[in-house]
């Protein structure tokens, strides 16, 4: 372990050791406290992204291009949140079949499905509707090598990703109304497990790891970065304080997520309740244990101000 490694998982130790000692009520305050730096930091992008659109709904959306894979994509569903805005969706009346043609088709994916399954109907189909819809509209296309692909299998794979994406905005065409409304984990839910893929796309897909859905497990880290972060976004904006809580409670509902970090605070006697928690260990591991920061911790002030 490294001299700065080392130092930090001693920080950590002096943290657990005083959130041990809080009641519930000081522990709920520097949780969310915690919770809301982390937003913070998160919403700083949103804004600048928001001010290019002034538009609610496209906000959203990229929301969700970008929390649906890992961070070495994240870059790549941005430029195509880019290149084939939301409102196209809307002049298409919300049609399955050209959704998923124009996300894949603007892509770049649909070309190299197109390539490898020659007398494939369905991706010819696909290809079709995207070759007349990028005519009629002037799309641009992504390259295939924009994209992090050798690793992807099953449902992390960008174009199961994408078509489930597909599938959920042609079941919602209120779809910023539909996440402002989440109130429950459930609500997350229903929202994005109700998503499915055409069977073609199972050929490309290991047995094992296909589905047809996003997972529960998904659904609730859409809830976690997407949901509860919009409700949160839209309320500063709107001055909608009823939303604002709604976020926090909604972070509140949803389960801790599970990772080495988490983990870490765990095997020192520091667990997550819930998501909300969770976020805020990430945000004081992240932006505070990790850079000795202790004299600007949120905690630590807490603790002063006592």
């Amino acid at each position: 372990m490294s001299a700065s490694n080392s130092l930090s998982a001693e920080s950590q130790r002096v943290c657990a050791k005083e959130f041990l000692v809080l009641d519930d009520s000081h522990r709920r305050e520097v949780m969310r406290q915690l919770c809301f730096d982390r937003i913070g930091q998160k919403q700083e992008f949103l804004t600048d992204k928001f001010h290019d659109t002034e538009d609610w709904s496209e906000t959203a959306y990229l929301m969700l291009l970008r929390s649906l894979d890992i961070k070495a994509n994240r870059k790549s569903y941005e430029r195509l949140a880019q290149i084939l805005p939301y409102r196209y969706f809307v002049k298409e009346g919300f049609e399955y079949r050209t959704i998923c043609a124009m996300l894949l088709g603007c892509s770049g994916l649909l070309r190299r499905l197109s390539d490898v399954c020659v007398e494939d109907k369905d991706i010819a189909e696909l290809q079709a509707i995207y070759d007349y819809d990028a005519h009629k509209y002037g799309l641009e296309q992504m390259s295939v090598d924009d994209w992090q692909l050798s690793h992807h299998i099953g449902d992390n794979h960008p174009i199961v990703r994408l078509l489930q994406l597909a599938s959920v905005l042609s079941q919602h065409e209120h779809l910023l109304d539909n996440m402002l409304n989440c109130r429950t984990r459930a609500d997350v839910e229903r929202l994005f497990c109700k998503s499915s893929v055409p069977r073609w796309a199972s050929r490309f897909l290991s047995e094992e790891s296909y589905s047809g859905a996003f997972t529960r497990s998904k659904a609730q880290m859409l809830g976690i970065n997407v949901v509860a972060q919009l409700q949160i976004f839209y309320s500063e904006y709107t001055l909608r304080n009823d939303l604002d809580s709604r976020g926090l409670e909604l972070l509140e509902q949803l389960p801790a997520e599970n990772n080495l970090f988490i983990s870490r605070w765990a095997k020192i006697g520091v667990i997550a309740n819930n998501a909300l928690e969770s976020q805020a260990l990430l945000q004081l591991t992240k932006e505070y244990c990790s850079k000795m920061a202790c004299d600007i911790c949120p905690l630590r002030r807490f603790l002063d101000a006592e």
